[in-house]
C-alpha cells in the first residue's frame, strides 16, 4: 500500500464500501485496492486477509464504540489499537446482530449457536475434481505436486477438501486449467439429490454462475440442460465459464430470462431451484453480510422464492430447492407455504439421511429435508429439500 494512503483510511473506506454501497467483501476490496495496493501477491494477500478479520469485527467494534454512528475511520482506528474480546453480551463477542444471534438460538440453543457462528471465522475449501477436463487421478497428483494437502470425501469422490496450499486456490495451475474448480460442498449436495439420469431434461431455474451446471453436465454425459438467469450480463459470463469448463455448447441451452415467468411447451424430468437468498449461510466466504444482513432482506428473498418454487412445481414433478441460508424464512417456512398451495411430497436421497441434520424442529417437515452446517459437516450453512409433485 502506497505511503500516503494510511491502514486507518483504507480499512475505512473498504468498510465504507460495504455498509454504505452494499457490495461484498470482495468487490469492497478490489475498488479501494485498485491503484493503491503494493505490487506483491504477497503483501496484498496479507492485505486482504486483515480486511477479513475488520470487516468481521464490524459489530463487535460497534458493540465497544457504544456511539449511535461512529465514523468509519474511528472504527478502523479502534480495531488497528486491538479489540478487547472480553464482552459480556454474547453477540458482541460473537459479532453478529443481536436479532440475528436470538434467532439462531431459538432454534440450536446457546452452545450449539456459538459454535456455528466461530466456524464462520476460519474459511473451510473445497475444490471439485473437474472430470471434462481430465481423469480424477491425475488431477489429484497434479494437486499434489503443487504441494496441496487434501483429503477426497468419502461419500461424494469428486469433492476434495483442501487443508492447506502454497498460495491461493484461484492461482494453482490445476484450477486456472479448470481441471479442478474451487465449488463448496453443500453446492455439490445440491445436484447429488436430484439423482440426474441418462435422458434427462433438467431445467436449472436459477443457473450463474454455471458451477451447478457444469456438475450436472459433468455428472451424466446423456442430459439436456435448459439453464435460465435475470440477469443477461450474468448469463454471458456463465457461458464462458461452461466453455472453459470443457462443457459441450449443444447439451445446455442457456436463455437470460425471469424464471417466474417463463413456459415450456412440455414438461421436464427434473428441476434444480438454487435460489437467490440472503446468503446468511456462507458468512465464511463473505463476511461483510454479518454487517448488512436485515430482516428486510430475509422477507424479500423469501417471497422470491416461494414464487420460483411454485413456478418449478408447474414444470416438473421432481424439485430440487435449495438456499445458502440458516434462516427458517428461507427453508422450513417456503417450503410449508407451498406445500398449502401446491402437492409437494418432500423426500431425502437414502444415501444422504444419516449425512443431513434435519430441519428445524418447530416445523413439521423437519424429518423429511436437509440441513448442512459449517461447524457439522464443514460447509457452508445450506438448506436442501426435494419434491415429489403429486
Amino acid at each position: 500500500m502506497k505511503k500516503s494512503f494510511s491502514k486507518v483510511d483504507f480499512l475505512a473506506q473498504v468498510l465504507y464500501e460495504v455498509i454504505e454501497r452494499r457490495v461484498s467483501l470482495d468487490v469492497a476490496f478490489k475498488r479501494v485496492c485498485r491503484g493503491r495496493c503494493a505490487g506483491s501477491l504477497e503483501e496484498r494477500e496479507k492485505l486482504y486477509l486483515e480486511c477479513r478479520r475488520f470487516i468481521s469485527d464490524y459489530i463487535k467494534l460497534r458493540c465497544i464504540v457504544k456511539k449511535k454512528k461512529p465514523s468509519y475511520r474511528h472504527l478502523s482506528r479502534v480495531w488497528l489499537i486491538g479489540v478487547d474480546t472480553r464482552l459480556s453480551e454474547p453477540h458482541c463477542r460473537l459479532s453478529v446482530s443481536k436479532w440475528l444471534y436470538d434467532k439462531v438460538v431459538g432454534l440450536l440453543g446457546a452452545d450449539e449457536t456459538e459454535a456455528l457462528f466461530e466456524s464462520f471465522e476460519d474459511r473451510v475449501w473445497w475444490l471439485r475434481l473437474n472430470w471434462l477436463k481430465a481423469p480424477e487421478e491425475r488431477v489429484l497428483r497434479e494437486l499434489e505436486t503443487e504441494g496441496i494437502e487434501f483429503e477426497v470425501h468419502p461419500e461424494i469422490p469428486y469433492m476434495v477438501r483442501v487443508f492447506k496450499s502454497p498460495k491461493p486456490l484461484r492461482l494453482l495451475k490445476t484450477v486456472k486449467e479448470f481441471k479442478a474448480i474451487p465449488q463448496d460442498l453443500a453446492s455439490a449436495l445440491c445436484v447429488e439429490f436430484m439423482g440426474v439420469c441418462p435422458g434427462d431434461v433438467v431445467v436449472d431455474m436459477c443457473a450463474a454462475p454455471g458451477l451447478k451446471t457444469s456438475l450436472i453436465a459433468m455428472l451424466e454425459e446423456d442430459v439436456r440442460i435448459l439453464a435460465f438467469d435475470i440477469s443477461r450480463k450474468r448469463a454471458e459470463v456463465m457461458k464462458h465459464l461452461l466453455r472453459k469448463i470443457g462443457v459441450p455448447e449443444h447439451r445446455v441451452q442457456l436463455v437470460a430470462a425471469d424464471s417466474r415467468r417463463i413456459n415450456l411447451a412440455s414438461s421436464v424430468d427434473k428441476v434444480l431451484l438454487d435460489a437467490p437468498c440472503s446468503n446468511s449461510g456462507s458468512i465464511d466466504k463473505d463476511p461483510s453480510i454479518k454487517a448488512t444482513l436485515t430482516v428486510g432482506k430475509i422477507e424479500f428473498y423469501s417471497k422470491r422464492q416461494l414464487e420460483l418454487l411454485l413456478k418449478s412445481a408447474e414444470l416438473s414433478e421432481d424439485i430440487v430447492y435449495s438456499t445458502c441460508s440458516l434462516l427458517p424464512e428461507e427453508g422450513e417456512e417456503v417450503v410449508a407455504k407451498a406445500m398449502n398451495i401446491v402437492s409437494l411430497k418432500p423426500v431425502i436421497p437414502p444415501r444422504f439421511r444419516s449425512f443431513c441434520r434435519p430441519g428445524y424442529s418447530p416445523y413439521g417437515i423437519s424429518s423429511s429435508v436437509c440441513r448442512l452446517f459449517p461447524h457439522i459437516h464443514n460447509s457452508e450453512g445450506f438448506f436442501i429439500a426435494r419434491f415429489e409433485v403429486k
